[in-house]
């Protein structure tokens, strides 16, 4: 039992470090740039080199709370801002755990000037990195939920009553790592759009406020074509399987982007963390992760549906399979 928990306590570790680079990598402003050009309407067509002077400041990194109450606190932000957890990551705010999430922060969250507007219209970005595309719930519902708390959480800092016009459009892009088929190299955009019911009423006024943006990752590198220059990006960037010289060379070659020391630090502590996480998953037993995922997904009163799909998805095993450990200890303890 001891030995069991100890490897658990290792891989939580592991995980809790490559996750934390792998938000430190996402919010590098030429990364951003590219992900606002392929994915974001108002930047569509420009080159990322002309975007990255357009977003402001320092990309700030797990440090906004979600909840309500907390955004706007400013003894919780002065509380972050002391735990500095490293150059890029501005600090750790309070945190509320809930099943299958831990901390509910924003994973990068940044401020971008739409280009050729004046220099208060602004958007604000959320970028989340999921590796996990089934959760127990739908993804987009999380970002729905997240674009709506980005928007009252402008009160008082961005716009006050009844000053509506001033608040500034949000969007919430997901970068998906490990999609299902149906969702590979895929970009799909969630938005209010306008429809007439009766009669045709004109511009009534702003209504496009909020966008949820979800990224589908594809299982191996994407090919070198346009329309997937960014799934090809990110691949690069995240995969467990190119070695840090082949990374570097796409980076260099295929986006112009050359690795500064503390981007060449980063990339090849991701690549030591996903060979350490694999050798640590290897080591504790397919069984017995398995057996250890029903269970935690009991606990929580998670479906059986919903804990099958995890399972195929965490364990790449085909849904035959993932039934027969059901089967097996499915409400068994």
């Amino acid at each position: 039992m001891e030995e069991s928990l100890g490897r658990a306590m290792r891989i939580s570790g592991l995980n809790a470090q490559y996750d934390r680079h792998a938000k430190s990598l996402l919010s590098q402003k030429i990364v951003l740039a590219h992900i606002l050009v392929n994915a974001v309407s108002e930047f569509s067509g420009l080159e990322p080199e002309h975007v990255i002077p357009l977003i402001e400041g320092d990309p700030e990194v797990s440090i906004v709370p979600v909840n309500p109450g907390e955004t706007n606190n400013p003894e919780e932000a002065k509380n972050g801002a002391e735990r500095v957890c490293a150059p890029v990551i501005e600090g750790c705010s309070t945190e509320s755990g809930i099943p299958y999430e831990g901390r509910i922060t924003y994973d990068v969250r940044f401020f971008v000037r739409v280009p050729g507007k004046d220099e208060k219209v602004k958007i604000i970005v959320d970028l989340e990195a999921q590796k996990n595309f089934y959760p127990g719930y739908d993804l987009v519902t999380r970002g729905v939920f997240y674009t709506s708390r980005m928007i009252s959480a402008q009160l008082d800092t961005e716009f006050v009553i009844p000053n509506y016009n001033d608040i500034k459009k949000v969007y919430s892009i997901w970068i998906c790592m490990n999609s299902p088929e149906k969702a590979r190299n895929t970009i799909t955009e969630f938005c209010m759009e306008k429809r007439n019911i009766v009669g045709t009423s004109g511009d009534l006024g702003r209504y496009d406020l909020l966008s949820v943006i979800m990224v589908g990752l594809p299982e191996k590198l994407a090919e070198e074509r346009q329309e997937l220059k960014l799934h090809r990006l990110l691949g690069t960037l995240f995969s467990d399987r190119l070695p840090v010289d082949r990374k570097k060379e796409i980076l260099s070659q295929e986006f112009g982007i050359s690795m500064t020391p503390d981007w060449e630090r980063s990339v090849n502590i991701m690549c030591n963390l996903s060979e350490a996480i694999e050798e640590r998953g290897i080591e504790k037993g397919m069984e017995a992760g398995v057996r250890a995922l029903i269970e935690t997904c009991m606990e929580f009163n998670a479906s059986r549906e919903d804990t099958l799909l995890r399972i195929v998805q965490k364990f790449s095993m085909t849904k035959e399979n993932a039934e027969r450990y059901l089967n097996q200890y499915w409400n068994k303890g």
